[in-house]
């Protein structure tokens, strides 16, 4: 990261700024709390990951100072894939037969472009909801995709996924306002089809989820007793009905993988937490419940359950007061009992398969939590 390639970079990203760097010297950062980098290192000749730079910068109308930033060097799709057939495959059973001919249809396979096309996207002014981005980069020629964010460092809640309890009811509301504000701005309008499809359909799916669920029961079985078993397999058995309802709600752009490995707070300007969301490869158009079923699923503990029920609500009433289309509150109720299925089919079913090799500390507690949540809403 030279000056002059820096330099570009930030006048690609924002040619009103004309920004100049006459220096970039590294700093330390810590990346560990990657799990995608971490897991896919090695895999790729490029190096992956969270680099830190200090840039000597000077913008339009400014004078030169140093800022803090972040570059976050992406794998090409193809490398999580291949590596998460890898971790199937050392799982055995069922999901290491079953998974290869699934590899690029969990939501895997582009995720060098999406984190990327979300960041170089016009910003929402009413959903300030993304770090400062400060470029972007991509040359598939040397499989380089690059993005440059704000340092994030010290904000509040940063990396609390083993702190859930930290999460406050005003942190919570202070995210779920945003999150409507955000899905309401890229909301798909009625009528239309999203700018993009899922790359598989839950019937498509129904197979691997088979599988996954065959692996969590038998290599946890205290998390997944024969009760649990029988509640998701008879949710995979329905998935006929279930897929025809799901695909007449109205879809936005979520971030598909929002918890507190990839949030934390900065001051508003009202003074409130402003809730800053990154980490954006997972993006897709979905049930916009889907994002808020993931953070109450990692953040809600057994003191708080009793609590979603009125999240969601509050949630629903701001979606409905930004868009008009959510009155009914019967049918929000089904997209979010939709959305708690899919989170537990897919996403645990995926996170199971490290965790079986490696463990996660904090996923038992969000596998609890998920069962809790489908038990009120089933």
């Amino acid at each position: 990261m030279n000056p002059d390639f820096l330099q570009t970079l930030l006048r690609q990203h924002a040619p009103a700024e004309a920004a100049e760097v006459r220096a970039v010297r590294p700093w330390s950062l810590d990346s560990s709390t990657s799990i995608l980098s971490t897991l896919t290192a090695g895999r790729t000749a490029q190096p992956i990951g969270l680099f830190g730079l200090e840039v000597e910068l000077r913008e339009a109308g400014h004078d030169w100072h140093i800022q803090r930033m972040v570059l976050k060097a992406k794998a090409h799709a193809r490398a999580i894939c291949q590596m998460l057939t890898g971790l199937a495959q050392a799982c055995g059973g069922a999901v290491a037969e079953v998974y290869p001919a699934f590899e690029y249809l969990t939501g895997f396979g582009d995720t060098h472009r999406r984190e990327l096309a979300v960041y170089a996207a016009p910003a929402c002014a009413e959903a300030a909801l993304l770090p400062r981005v400060w470029g972007t980069h991509a040359a598939a020629a040397t499989d380089a995709y690059l993005v440059l964010l704000e340092d994030l460092s010290g904000r509040e809640l940063l990396n609390s996924v083993l702190a859930p309890a930290l999460w406050t009811d005003a942190h919570l509301r202070a995210a779920l306002r945003q999150l409507a504000a955000w899905h309401a701005c890229h909301l798909v309008p009625e009528g239309s089809a999203p700018p993009e499809a899922a790359p598989a359909t839950w019937p498509q799916l129904a197979p691997l989820w088979e599988a996954l669920l065959d692996h969590a029961g038998r290599h946890f079985p205290d998390l997944y007793p024969a009760a649990r078993q029988r509640f998701l397999a008879q949710a995979i058995r329905a998935i006929p009905g279930s897929w025809a309802t799901l695909k007449a709600m109205p879809k936005a752009l979520i971030h598909n993988d929002l918890n507190p490995r990839n949030t934390c707070f900065r001051p508003g300007p009202d003074g409130q937490p402003q809730l800053v969301a990154y980490d954006w490869e997972l993006a897709t158009y979905h049930l916009p419940q889907y994002d808020v079923v993931e953070l109450l699923a990692f953040v809600l503990g057994p003191d708080r359950y009793h609590l979603r029920a009125g999240y969601f609500d509050y949630y629903r009433q701001q979606l409905h007061a930004r868009t008009g289309r959510f009155a009914d509150a019967a049918a929000f109720a089904e997209g979010t009992r939709l959305a708690t299925l899919e989170f537990g089919l897919h996403r645990l079913g995926l996170y199971l398969m490290p965790h079986a090799l490696s463990p996660y500390a904090f996923l038992p507690r969000v596998v609890e939590s998920f069962f809790a949540a489908a038990s009120g809403v089933a």
